[in-house]
């Protein structure tokens, strides 16, 4: 480390060092040089000043010069304002170095100079330098860019300061003193008639700067901003970087006076420049910047506006306004190819329908007028958005790249409003209009724009209601003209288009079914659907799901069309080449056709598309039988699922025959040998395997209890039991099992009774053996469950009930007492405390005994866990178990924790104070709970 006077010699020495240091590319003398430029903090500054000002030093060590500089005052500004001497040699050569040198400096010295003194006056102000604007503007008056500079860094370098939050607090409020100065200077340098172009951009990134500074007002700037904003209205980019800044800053949707403005500046002046820009480039990134920026002030500005607009009758400036953002929405080209700006307005629109709604509700007497010219707007963007939206041909969309593509599904996404926004204003004319479009697009051939057609009546559907019947009825009527064509080459378009047809059919749905003439609109739509249930047609889950949706309520359309639906599905669920999930899906489709049938007939067609399976081929391999095997489980599990009759509803199954099975327990019954050689391991599969088949069984055996008749739950009980008996406790099927437990006691249990409480306390008990397995969660979640929806039910057979009560309140204390996942000892509160609840609500005296047995262990174990990390749910769940403690055992329990670490401090002495209230009691509990981890209580 250098040390002592710093010689001219040594200043050339260093200075050659430095050169060397930019010049070299040799890393070994590169670390040598390192340890020649390391000085303390006066010499440094004076080595600063030195390179700078020295005429013969070059550019890289002039601009080393600076950059050390800035560094030294900001990282060890104490030692350059502790010394008097150094602090005034500081200050008059930055102010020096700017007025006499500026010519001998280049640009990058020149802004890292002016950086310096703004960051120097920070750290002066307000002790060391009371007035630095009137003295740094008498200073620097014969160069007005370096004095707006100056200026500019002071505000700017605030973000970068270091110091502690009281005295840059101090400092702030000295700095918003100086603004009244700072506006004044700002005025006097825009007005010059002779001030230059660069010195009014200085002057603008100087209230920039100055605005971003926390907590300045918009009052009393707004006075010089018409000079900011005129000196820079022909600058994309300073013009964009104010507009942002307005509409950014907190006060500004407060300042009427300055949205008025800002509103009528951007009708005659942005507005033209972004037409001359568009013109001379519409893909400009300069002019993308300008008009977001002022859409974002206008979207900024609508409650002023349209509080302008309906109170006071000021139409004019938010339809002018609406009209400016209308021109930039509507520009024509293809998005994103030819331009990058249409969607940015879209925000606006959807704010100013939004605001606009909501005055109505409060403002009935709206201006006919205003709202009709705004409607005029909406209904002319809606009409250029059909051609906006619309995908180009398919062989053009092939030859976009990704990023393209994405920006054009997002783009669509983004102005899929724009139909909502109409309709608000004009529902009737909306959709008819879209009708009418969507009629020609057809007649014409033209796929593409019939498809955003549709794509915009989806994108309204779910806001209609029955007063748009006409228009629906009209749009259902063009929509039959569009089958999928069931032979020739297919065409993508055509494609495209079904799909979103399809997506409207689905959402138009829940209106359609609820017409009076929904079952002839139903035979009307079935075709069309049903066209598109293809293997050749890319979106085919759209059909089938569209399909299942008009299935599902069994209308008399599917006696009608039922025939035709079966087979177009069943056709599909036979094609190997389509995906799993969509055969299933078909097949679905074809159960809910079956389930108006009578059973005997229904059990015929099952039985052949069991068949048809092939799983006892032979010769094929282990991963076919598997796969086979696995889709047999699903097949049965799909038809449990949709076999069931609706509730409520009359089929030809229930009238044919009321003394005859139902399908599905039938198909149950058939399915029963089935699981079983699955579960026995006759399938010929390995045990890896056979765990995840026994894991589809479960689920499906779930789907079938949860469907099955009441009456019949009995008969299949013995198999169910069976059944979670052995998965229960294999690892592949636990979480299907624990599933189909928690479906069985639900359905069961009022049914069968006995049979399944003693099944219930089986399980709990073989928990308490398995309390290290993995799985313990499940099980925990399992009894939670039985706990809090069957407590009643299980609780009515004495014996069963009270010891798989015992084995679950040990379980659960040992989990509370030594487990670390976090789900496990939530759940096992949660048991806890449900008990407890149950048994103060229902004067339970047994459980309420067994609890008294298990007090020592449990209230040492949740008073423990409640003094380590949990989560909030957990400690509520220990609070109550807690609460019913000191509640029901008053006396003992507070002997009993006052003899346990921390149970004489005072927040425990408050929970017992709280065992009348519940809420206060938990609250306690949590604050007792956040002491003990933070710090020992």
């Amino acid at each position: 480390m250098a040390s002592g006077a710093i010689s001219p010699e040594d200043t050339e020495l260093l200075i050659a060092a430095i050169d060397k240091f930019y010049t070299t590319s040799d890393e070994e003398q590169r670390h040598t040089l390192e340890a020649v430029l390391y000085y303390e903090c006066a010499q440094t500054i004076v080595l600063c000043m030195q390179m700078i000002s020295q005429p013969t030093s070059s550019s890289n060590v002039r601009i080393f010069g600076a950059h050390s500089l800035y560094d030294v005052i900001r990282k060890r500004s104490d030692e350059c304002t502790s010394n008097q001497t150094l602090q005034l040699s500081l200050k008059t050569f930055l102010i020096e170095s700017l007025t006499s040198g500026t010519y001998s400096q280049t640009t990058a010295v020149l802004n890292k100079l002016t950086s310096s003194l703004g960051l120097f006056t920070l750290y002066c102000v307000p002790d060391l330098w009371t007035t630095p604007v009137e003295d740094l503007t008498g200073l620097l008056a014969g160069t007005p860019e370096i004095l707006m500079k100056v200026l500019s860094d002071i505000a700017g370098e605030f973000s970068f300061l270091l110091m502690p939050l009281s005295q840059r607090n101090t400092l702030k409020s000295e700095l918003h003193k100086f603004s009244k100065s700072i506006i004044q200077v700002i005025a006097v340098v825009l007005r010059g008639g002779d001030t230059s172009s660069i010195t009014k951009q200085a002057a603008v990134e100087c209230v920039e700067q100055w605005l971003r500074l926390p907590g300045m007002t918009l009052d009393e700037w707004t006075p010089v901003l018409s000079d900011v904003l005129g000196a820079v209205v022909e600058d994309c980019t300073a013009l964009a970087s104010i507009l942002d800044l307005l509409a950014e800053n907190d006060e500004f949707q407060r300042n009427t006076t300055l949205i008025m403005y800002i509103c009528q500046f951007i009708c005659i002046h942005v507005s033209k420049k972004i037409e001359e820009e568009l013109c001379a480039d519409p893909t400009s990134e300069e002019v993308a910047a300008l008009i977001s920026a002022t859409c974002l002030v206008a979207t900024k500005s609508i409650s002023t506006l349209v509080e302008s607009a309906v109170q006071a009758g000021n139409t004019e400036l938010i339809i002018r306004i609406a009209q400016v953002m209308q021109v930039i929405s509507n520009i024509q080209g293809q998005y994103p190819q030819q331009e990058l700006i249409s969607d940015l307005p879209s925000w606006f629109f959807v704010s100013l329908r939004v605001e606009l709604i909501s005055m109505i509700k409060s403002e009935p007497k709206i201006n006919e007028q205003f709202l009709g010219q705004l409607a005029q707007i909406y209904a002319h963007m809606l009409g250029v958005s059909i051609l906006k939206l619309a995908y180009p041909e398919f062989n053009t969309w092939q030859m976009w790249n990704l990023e393209d593509r994405d920006q054009f599904e997002a783009y669509r996404l983004t102005r899929s409003e724009v139909c909502y926004d109409s309709y608000s204003f004009a529902a009737t004319d909306t959709l008819s209009f879209l009708n009418e479009q969507l009629g020609g697009a057809v007649n014409g051939e033209d796929i593409n724009r019939g498809e955003t057609c549709l794509y915009l009546w989806q994108c309204v559907a779910d806001y209609l209601s029955e007063s748009d019947y006409p228009c629906i009825l009209k749009c259902l009527e063009i929509c039959a003209r569009l089958s999928f064509p069931s032979s020739g080459p297919i065409d993508q378009d055509v494609d495209r288009r079904g799909g979103t047809m399809l997506r409207l059919l689905y959402s138009l749905s829940h209106l359609i079914q609820s017409h009076d003439q929904a079952n002839e609109l139903e035979c009307v739509l079935f075709p069309v659907i049903l066209s598109y249930v293809s293997p050749s047609f890319s979106s085919v889950r759209e059909a089938l799901s569209t399909l299942e949706k008009y299935s599902v309520e069994r209308t008399e359309s599917l006696v009608t069309f039922g025939d035709q639906i079966s087979e177009t599905c069943y056709n599909f669920f036979k094609c190997h080449s389509a995906k799993e999930s969509d055969r299933l899906a078909a097949l679905k489709c074809v159960g809910y056709v079956l389930s108006i049938k009578p059973p005997s007939e229904t059990m015929t067609i099952i039985g052949q598309i069991l068949s048809g399976q092939n799983i006892n081929e032979p010769g094929i391999d282990a991963a076919t039988i598997y796969f086979r095997y696995s889709f047999q489980i699903k097949i049965f599990s799909v038809l449990f699922s949709c076999l069931e009759n609706k509730k409520g509803s009359e089929t030809r199954s229930t009238i044919a025959s009321t003394n005859e099975e139902p399908t599905i327990v039938k198909l149950f019954r058939e399915a029963i040998p089935v699981f079983e050689a699955l579960c026995s391991g006759d399938s010929g599969l390995d045990q890896n395997n056979t765990g995840n088949l026994i894991q589809e069984v479960c689920k499906a055996v779930r789907v079938a209890i949860i469907s099955l008749p009441d009456q019949y739950l009995p008969h299949f009980f013995p198999f169910v039991a069976s059944l979670l008996n052995s998965a229960l406790f294999a690892p592949a099927s636990v979480k299907a099992a624990a599933g189909l437990a928690k479906a069985t006691v639900l359905q069961c249990g009022s049914v069968v009774g006995i049979e399944l409480a003693n099944m219930f306390s089986q399980w709990v008990q073989l928990f308490e053996r398995h309390i290290e397995s993995p799985h313990i969660e499940e099980y925990l979640q399992l009894v939670y469950q039985v706990v809090k929806k069957n407590w009643k039910m299980i609780r009515r057979f004495h014996d069963p009930s009270i010891v798989a009560f015992r084995s679950a309140i040990r379980i659960c204390s040992q989990t509370i007492s030594s487990s670390d996942d976090t789900a496990a000892v939530r759940c096992s509160a949660q048991i806890l405390a449900t008990f407890s609840a149950f048994i103060m609500s229902n004067g339970d005296s047994e459980m309420k005994a067994i609890f008294a047995e298990e007090g020592q262990i449990l209230l040492r174990t949740v008073f423990g866990r409640i003094q380590r990390e949990l989560i909030r749910s957990t400690v509520e769940s220990l609070s109550d178990i807690l609460y019913f403690y000191f509640k029901e055992f008053t006396t003992e329990t507070k002997a009993f924790i006052m003899a346990e670490p921390y149970g004489e401090s005072a927040l425990v002495t408050a929970m017992f104070r709280e065992i009348g209230n519940p809420r206060n009691f938990r609250q306690q509990t949590i604050r007792f709970n956040l002491a003990a981890v933070r710090s020992p209580i």
